[in-house]
């Protein structure tokens, strides 16, 4: 026969028990606990608030547009004018033509620049009288290449600036093989503007 165990130690096998569960309790809640903040944290960030800043940023990752900030895209708002391009010269290669074009800009509005950023597309226009036969034959006008240009100022407030050797690369073969400038555009557009 089985002699039962002292009073004393069922109570402290038990106690023992009750405060495992406890423990275990505790660490469940405080993991829940951890797990909600940093969903509340993961929420929070899925809506981040816009921040805008002037600073020096690469091209790719600038801010949409916002002209309190400097940021813009178009010529009228920044308050940048085009006075003249002229394409100097084109070079012939194997693999990329380049244009090189100078660029006279001026500044017509009301903010002074410390730093202007600058798109130039190049586009093929093809004469009427177009004899290229060789196939792919370019029949329409064709964008052709781009080229990013960056400068910075202490103070574009008025007057004019020249962009020199603006160099824009293209493939020959979008451009029926020309080599004369007549044939080619260049437009520009404001990528960003940072006031003084």
């Amino acid at each position: 026969m089985t002699q039962p165990y002292p009073r004393r130690q069922l109570l402290v096998a038990v106690g023992s028990l009750s405060l495992a569960g406890c423990l275990v309790e505790s660490e469940t809640s405080s993991a829940d606990a951890s797990e909600e903040s940093s969903q509340s944290r993961t929420n929070d960030s899925s809506h981040p608030q816009r921040r805008t800043s002037t600073g020096s940023q690469s091209a790719d990752s600038r801010p949409p547009n916002n002209a309190s900030s400097g940021i813009t895209t178009s010529l009228d708002a920044a308050g940048i004018a085009v006075k003249t391009i002229r394409i100097d010269r084109i070079v012939e290669s194997l693999y990329q033509s380049q244009i090189i074009a100078d660029i006279v800009i001026s500044n017509v509005g009301p903010a002074q620049y410390g730093t202007l950023e600058l798109r130039a597309d190049a586009y093929y226009e093809p004469p009427d009288d177009d004899r290229t036969y060789h196939p792919p034959r370019v029949t329409d006008r064709t964008a052709v290449g781009r080229s990013y240009i960056e400068r910075t100022y202490d103070s574009f407030d008025s007057g004019t600036r020249t962009l020199n050797g603006v160099i824009i690369q293209y493939d020959a073969d979008d451009a029926n093989g020309s080599t004369d400038p007549a044939e080619f555009d260049i437009e520009i557009a404001v990528r960003w503007a940072e006031p003084l």
